[in-house]
């Protein structure tokens, strides 16, 4: 959340004219994405891969991609990605066929998505977090024709091998330079290098249009159980031109650090479109640490990297290193940098431009901070509208004859990004979940709109600030979780009843905690928290495991028998509140939360 000061910000005329001569020494890129903007339409006959060859072309011989201590130029990169795509085309890939990969951080990620960009294909990138049921539900989903797992992940497969009853003909394993197989299997090994086959480009009797898919990116939804959303061609290419071109401007001696995960759009979508539009490199990290961050920007002499909120503050948290002074450094791509940490954070580390940015993998509405404004997502040229929102019985206002109510200069809001042939909502591979995040009638009748589920701030200028996460769904370590995804979970447990799951804000954290009241069976008394942890570490993503516990055998509804969500989160987990019954995760146990402990969290004595 914003601080009273920061929420007090607008932005003035005078501010963007100065920040105006930066813009204009990048017009040509900027000219030229607005050119792909307001010319690509669905049935345009554009692709991925076309905006890579243009890249290859004009840049071959500039490093592409780090990985460890290797190194690819653009033409030998493409050189795989072609002998790769020319595999596929051989084992009888066709336009909108599906591969599902399943591996942590590393070039090949890079390699099969634009592999089967250039043939017409979708590569479903799985999150390596997800686990069991999750697991199983995300690759029956994409409805893969091949399943590619990294050696480093096949434990996760195991555990779901009987019941998925993939056969195992469309299952290969992916080799890991340092991660092996730890135990024998049934499996092949696929052959990712596909050094049999040409590195010539891959020959098409089809034309690849705008609205066709590349990529599934799995987001957590209001379901329970996590949604593919579609990144078509078309999307990818405003990505280009919205990031790349317009918000960072990466140069061709850039090199972009990315500790993110890349089954993320953030890292997919954001860094990876950018580097593609400045012709600058890569570096991909197999996963943020802080203690490796410096080091390794000084190692690849990086002077750009890919962030959400989190990094930033443990970064900043951190000791000075002494690597950070003097840093290379100048530039930053990514969301949730707090308004309150913002300016700390740019000049400790000497950041001349934060390209902050506000969108979703499934979204069609996105701002940028192309003017370098502090503490502001930026602006959109999309159509876009924040319109009052009423937290405690959680729906829009209306007026009087049905409609929405726009917010007053500087308010805050709920905002929707409106359905359009330029700007089409793509939605998800289940019409049904489409569907649902779409708004009908909202100003007149007809009208359709995308429902961000976000509440934020206008600022003026067409530009605004994130002010928090609505509804079913909240973000913690960088990943949305969702509410009844948990709650299914934990309702399974012996002696729970139901079971209610929110965000909780926590002092000098970024996002929510997870926390879950629990309403226990009438004929239990108590449950053994020990193994309730266990069980949830077992069945959940670290991220999505709920930090606080409050456990009674009372149900606050309301009239129309939805839980009192806002009064919970309201609430928080002040003992003073909620009760003895309150527990806190740390050191791998729940421990209960006195007066003494909620200080030492708010106090941020905790570590979470």
């Amino acid at each position: 959340m914003p601080t009273a000061e920061q929420s007090k910000k607008t932005i003035g005329f005078e501010e963007l004219i100065f920040k105006l001569p930066e813009v204009v020494k990048d017009l040509p890129k900027i000219l030229n994405a607005l050119y792909y903007n307001f010319t690509i339409t669905p049935d345009s006959a554009v692709s991925i891969g076309e905006i890579f060859n243009k890249t290859v072309k004009k840049y071959p011989e500039n490093v592409c991609l780090y990985y460890d201590n290797k190194s690819w130029t653009y033409a030998a990169f493409n050189a795989w990605i072609n002998r790769l795509a020319n595999q596929f085309l051989k084992a009888g890939f066709k336009k909108g066929d599906v591969v599902a990969v399943l591996m942590e951080n590393r070039p090949e990620l890079l390699t099969i998505s634009m592999a089967m960009a250039k043939i017409g294909g979708v590569a479903a990138l799985i999150n390596t977090a997800q686990k069991h049921k999750t697991l199983l539900h995300s690759l029956q989903l994409a409805k893969p024709k091949l399943i590619l797992i990294g050696t480093e992940l096949t434990a996760h497969f195991e555990d779901i091998k009987e019941e998925a009853k993939f056969p195992d003909s469309m299952v290969f394993l992916v080799e890991h330079d340092t991660k092996k197989v730890t135990k024998k299997n049934k499996f092949s090994f696929f052959d990712i290098q596909s050094a049999a086959f040409s590195s010539g480009e891959p020959s098409l009797k089809f034309k690849i249009k705008a609205k066709d898919a590349n990529l599934y990116i799995y987001t957590s939804g209001t379901t329970g159980l996590p949604k593919a959303s579609i990144i078509s061609h078309g999307r990818w290419i405003k990505g280009y031109s919205a990031f790349g071109l317009t918000s960072i401007r990466l140069k061709e001696n850039d090199i972009l650090y990315v500790p993110l995960p890349f089954f993320h759009a953030t890292a997919m979508v954001v860094c990876w479109t950018s580097v593609v539009a400045g012709g600058s490199a890569i570096v991909i990290k197999n996963k943020f640490s802080v203690t490796e961050f410096w080091p390794d920007i000084h190692k690849y002499k990086a002077t750009g990297f890919g962030y959400v909120g989190e990094i930033c503050k443990y970064l900043l948290n951190a000791p000075v290193h002494h690597l950070e002074k003097n840093n290379t450094l100048t530039k930053m791509i990514g969301n949730g940098l707090r308004p309150d940490i913002w300016q700390s954070f740019k000049d400790r580390f000497q950041i001349e431009q934060i390209s902050e940015f506000y969108a979703s993998s499934e979204g069609n509405i996105a701002f940028f901070n192309v003017f370098n404004v502090d503490s502001t997502m930026g602006f959109s040229i999309t159509s876009y509208a924040i319109v009052e929102y009423d937290q405690e019985n959680e729906s829009p206002v209306k007026d009087r004859r049905g409609f929405m109510k726009k917010v007053a200069a500087n308010g805050t809001g709920l905002l929707l990004g409106e359905i359009t042939k330029r700007y089409p909502f793509d939605g998800y591979t289940e019409k049904s979940k489409t569907e649902k995040s779409i708004l009908r009638n909202v100003f007149k009748k007809g009208d359709a709109w995308f429902n961000t589920g976000d509440l934020v701030r206008d600022m003026g200028f067409f530009h605004t600030q994130f002010v928090d996460r609505l509804g079913d769904t909240f973000r913690w370590k960088g990943e949305n979780v969702s509410t009844v995804e948990v709650e299914g979970i934990i309702n399974q447990f012996d002696g729970i009843a139901e079971s209610v799951v929110y965000g909780v804000q926590i002092p000098k954290c970024s996002g929510r905690a997870g926390m879950a009241k629990l309403i226990l069976q009438k004929d239990t008394k108590k449950i053994n928290l020990a193994h309730f942890f266990q069980y949830l570490n077992e069945e959940l993503p670290s991220y999505a495991v709920p930090l606080f516990l409050r456990i009674n055998n009372e149900a606050e509804i309301t009239s129309t028998f939805k839980h009192k969500k806002h009064q919970l989160k309201e609430e928080g987990f002040d003992c003073a509140k909620t009760g003895k019954e309150t527990y806190v995760l740390h050191n791998k146990t729940y421990k209960r939360v006195t007066i003494k402990t909620r200080d030492e969290i708010n106090a941020g004595n905790y570590r979470f």
